[in-house]
């Protein structure tokens, strides 16, 4: 072999070597980033709000709760809820003011989580009931949002006919801190249905 090829096949293994450590540096910062439930739970412990004045501080905490829970699986979350003596998403919620606890669904579900609300209490029982439907025929065909809905209906299963009868408001300002938690993937679903149109 040539020295020149000798050279180039050395440059090549130099360059290969190279690319393997900045990959596996990539992967492990990217672990690191990535929200798992017990690191979501020890940011809740490290950061309690009952000790934030700060409304800004109070806010940025808030926004990366939420942030954190966006990027957590459906089996994450149950993980979280098993895992602890309590659930840490309900301790931390029961902070919120009625302010703070709009921002933070804002946050889980959208911008346009208080215009899809009045949308659908401007909508007849009869159409209100279609989307109902649909949304919980849809959340109970997937696997992953199936144990959810479970824990909502199991701890109130009345929870379609009074959002039916009484509208989404209202539903959600009488609801306890861990339903409106659960109730997050609910509003997600029944907002994409809102946006797609008035089911027939």
């Amino acid at each position: 072999m040539s020295a020149i090829k000798h050279g180039l096949l050395v440059k090549a293994g130099l360059v290969l070597v190279i690319l393997w450590v900045i990959v596996g540096v990539g992967l492990r910062v990217f672990r690191s980033m990535t929200p798992t439930p017990e690191k979501l739970a020890a940011y809740v412990e490290e950061n309690p709000l009952s000790g934030i004045e700060d409304p800004d501080r109070r806010r940025e905490v808030i926004g990366t709760v939420a942030d954190m829970l966006n990027q957590l699986d459906p089996a994450d979350v149950r993980r979280l809820i098993e895992e602890n003596e309590e659930d840490p998403r309900r301790a931390f919620f029961e902070e919120l003011s009625q302010e703070e606890q709009r921002f933070f669904m804002e946050k889980r579900v959208g911008r346009a989580f208080d215009q899809m609300m009045q949308a659908f209490n401007d909508m007849d029982r009869e159409e209100r009931q279609r989307v109902v439907d649909r949304t919980l025929r849809q959340m109970r065909q997937d696997g992953d949002r199936r144990d959810g809905l479970s824990r909502l209906e199991e701890s109130d299963p009345e929870m379609a006919e009074k959002i039916v009868n009484e509208g989404l408001r209202a539903y959600y300002q009488e609801a306890n801190a861990e339903t409106k938690l659960d109730f997050a993937p609910v509003l997600e679903e029944m907002q994409r249905n809102l946006a797609g149109g008035r089911p027939r």
